[in-house]
């Protein structure tokens, strides 16, 4: 389990894996030169089964890390889990089934769910397949595989992103492929995946609520049947088996790695102190599922996250005031706007209300508290009509915000 800034949120990860149902493994979480909480959230653990190492120097990347994990390992066979998904009990379990068949594969594939953020429903589901040739075309996330410990030997060490156009995992498993290593698949979910760049900001401030929610459902009366019903759902949604590997003929060396560590919130603007106050407009980012890429005409449109997330660069003690113009193409949604700042609960409420280009315009007021010495993040709780969009032609616009700005209050 490679780990970096997950702190005592990780624990929820490595609590799937100490429940497993087979019982003869050894968990090596491995700090990525780690220097917050994570070694005493790990060690607040005491269990046999239970490594912590941390490497001297920072990867930036699991490819450091997981090459580390398997040079301490001692088993004959290699399963990762992302710090952040959660394993079925019975996980590990179908991989050895795998394993111990006749004809024996190289890569071990479970099935697993890649959940959207916030409950939003549907998913991606893979990893359940018959035919071996899904090697060379699909894309399975480490955390639902595994493979012989000689794997490495013949195929190398996980390589660093700056000498790769395709994602480090991705690159692992063509390399299985192009040297024609058998792949076979347990039939079954086991695994749950909250993919980080799926979550913008995730890095920005840790949180375990999902991870803590599935352990929870996990041991729940109805979860296989629920389970189930996400698999027929994803079958019928054309969400089955549909990860598929990228092309990188359309990438530049190192361009994946850049666009993940901008969604997950690696690489964003220093904190600034808010002095007399700062004005915010809508420009070309890389916001995973929260909003568009492209403002049009300096708005910024919701994406499929129903509680977007906005970043403030900016630090300042005592209150603040936010003034954020929204659009929408329904009068009714422009009413109270749920928020939270840093996790705290908050209500923005909106002045006069007048026809405008985008349907409806207003600007929202709030009183909030920005963070004394780091980022904060403002997350949009959409109501049922603010999540309400309106198609014209190709394009479905909803909720957008516009300029931003932010000024101290007075005590």
């Amino acid at each position: 389990m490679p780990t970096w800034g997950r702190g005592r949120h990780i624990l929820p990860s490595i609590r799937s894996v100490l429940q497993q149902g087979m019982r003869d493994f050894e968990l090596l979480v491995i700090g990525d030169a780690c220097t917050d909480d994570t070694e005493a959230a790990v060690q607040s653990i005491d269990d046999p089964r239970l490594r912590w190492l941390n490497l001297p120097r920072r990867a930036g990347v699991q490819s450091g890390p997981n090459n580390a994990g398997i040079a301490a390992a001692r088993g004959r066979y290699i399963a990762y889990l992302g710090h952040d998904d959660i394993w079925e009990p019975t996980h590990l379990e179908a991989l050895a089934e795998v394993f111990a068949q006749d004809n024996a594969p190289d890569f071990g594939i479970s099935g697993i769910i890649l959940h959207w953020p916030n409950g939003l429903p549907g998913g991606h589901v893979t990893g359940i397949f018959k035919d071996d040739g899904v090697k060379h075309t699909h894309f399975f996330p480490p955390s639902c595989f595994a493979h012989r410990r000689e794997v490495i030997d013949r195929i190398g060490p996980w390589r660093m992103p700056g000498e790769l156009r395709t994602p480090v995992d991705e690159d692992l498993l063509r390399r299985a492929a192009a040297a024609d290593l058998r792949f076979a698949s347990t039939g079954r979910i086991t695994v749950h995946k909250f993919t980080a760049t799926h979550r913008y900001l995730s890095y920005v401030r840790q949180e375990s609520d999902e991870q803590t929610a599935m352990l929870a459902a996990m041991s729940a009366p109805g979860h296989a049947e629920r389970v189930t019903g996400q698999v027929a759902r994803a079958k019928r949604d054309g969400t089955f088996m549909r990860v598929m590997q990228s092309d990188p003929t359309k990438q530049k060396t190192g361009q994946i790695a850049q666009m993940n560590a901008r969604r997950r919130g690696l690489s964003v603007p220093p904190v600034q102190p808010l002095g007399r106050g700062a004005v915010l407009r809508q420009r070309r980012q890389d916001c995973a599922l929260d909003w568009w890429t492209r403002p049009i005409l300096g708005i910024r449109l919701q994406g499929r996250n129903p509680w977007p997330r906005l970043l403030l660069p900016f630090s300042a003690v005592g209150p603040v005031r936010l003034v954020l113009r929204v659009v929408h193409p329904e009068r009714e949604a422009l009413g109270p706007l749920q928020l939270a700042c840093n996790g705290v609960p908050g209500t923005a409420r909106p002045g006069r209300i007048r026809p405008g280009l985008w349907g409806w315009t207003t600007l929202y007021t709030a009183r909030i508290d920005l963070a004394a010495e780091a980022h904060t993040i403002v997350e949009f709780r959409l109501d049922a009509a603010q999540q309400v969009k309106r198609e014209y032609g190709r394009f479905h616009l909803g909720f957008g915000i516009g300029q931003i700005r932010l000024s101290p209050l007075g005590d």
